[in-house]
């Protein structure tokens, strides 16, 4: 916060303006944002920003003395588009209140808007993987750009800009339920994905496995137990390691859950900081002022501006795990 809009609240009641500063900064610290957990969490500029990228050059071939090599060949991929938008909100007091000093609700009031604009963030951006196995922009009240290429971020068919080039999937196409076996056909299928000219892709970085509160206690025994968490009728698996533990880092999230309009049974891989999945930041949470001189009223906001958008579909993978056929 600038030291320019604290600066208007010394032309109110003495003390006012500083108290409401100290409920704002007590918010703030209140609740942190932790999706940086999974999403890249940077800082914007301007109005909107185009992302566009490029596949690589193609395998080194072999040439014959006095020959000359091959030549490589590059193609543009999709385009994401990104377009920041404004959250926030308000609260009044009138110069009654203040004088009276009767403002100690809307003192709570503040530091939950300053609190709430933290979790909004969070909120936010894990609206990427609740949306994530649809187009639809608009997610539970929060707009995501998706990667230009117009499919779902989980799709079974992602287009490729390559002419000849096969299709590429990062979904389960029969919603596989979360457990043992299935956690290694998502590790797998993500490990091999393959850049749109049909070359596999490097998989530095840790995979982090994201699920809801319904899935917390299986999430925690795949990636935590020292043995094989799963049930074994034949005991042939009895004493074998769980290949997991300490390979997968684990992450739950209650906005993913159904009761906040997610899902209870779906659960996602992906690898933080190599997964083209931002939360972009164009201005911070801020507080300020205005007086309206006619009702000696006094409006404080709360706001931000921020963006959550797709660059790319790779690194990344997704089931709805309900045991459906999905195909999109």
């Amino acid at each position: 916060m600038s030291a320019e809009t604290r600066g208007k609240w010394t032309d109110l009641i003495s003390g006012v303006g500083l108290e409401i500063a100290d409920v704002f900064d007590q918010g703030q610290e209140e609740y942190k944002p932790g999706i940086s957990q999974v999403l890249s969490v940077t800082n914007g500029e301007g109005a909107q920003r185009n992302f566009t990228g490029k596949t690589g050059a193609s395998r080194l071939k072999k040439f014959d003395d006095g020959d000359n090599m091959g030549e490589g060949t590059r193609h543009k991929t999709y385009t994401t588009t990104v377009v920041y938008n404004n959250y926030g909100e308000y609260i009044e007091m009138t110069s009654n209140t203040i004088v009276d000093h009767d403002y100690q609700e809307e003192l709570d009031a503040m530091r939950d808007l300053s609190a709430a604009g933290n979790f909004s963030q969070d909120e936010s951006g894990m609206q990427i993987f609740n949306g994530g196995f649809s187009t639809v922009e608009e997610v539970n009240d929060y707009t995501i750009n998706w990667y230009g290429d117009d499919v779902p971020l989980y799709s079974t068919v992602h287009p490729t800009t390559v002419p000849g080039a096969s299709t590429n999937s990062n979904a389960s196409s029969t919603g596989i339920t979360f457990g043992h076996d299935n956690l290694e056909t998502g590790q797998v299928a993500m490990i091999e994905q393959k850049t749109d000219d049909g070359k596999p892709i490097s998989m530095i970085g840790k995979v982090t496995l994201i699920v809801p509160p319904a899935l917390r206690r299986e999430a925690m025994e795949e990636t935590q137990s020292e043995l094989n968490p799963q049930i074994d009728t034949d005991n042939t698996q009895q004493n074998a390691i769980n290949v997991f533990r300490g390979a997968i880092d684990m992450v739950e999230s209650t906005f993913l859950g159904a009761a906040n309009s997610g899902s209870d049974t779906a659960w996602y891989l992906t690898i933080p900081g190599k997964n083209k999945l931002y939360h972009e930041v164009r201005q911070d949470v801020d507080l300020n002022q205005d007086v309206d001189i006619k009702s000696k009223t006094v409006t404080y906001t709360v706001d931000a501006r921020w963006a959550n958008y797709v660059r790319d579909w790779r690194r990344n993978w997704g089931s709805k795990g309900d045991g459906q056929a999905y195909s999109s």
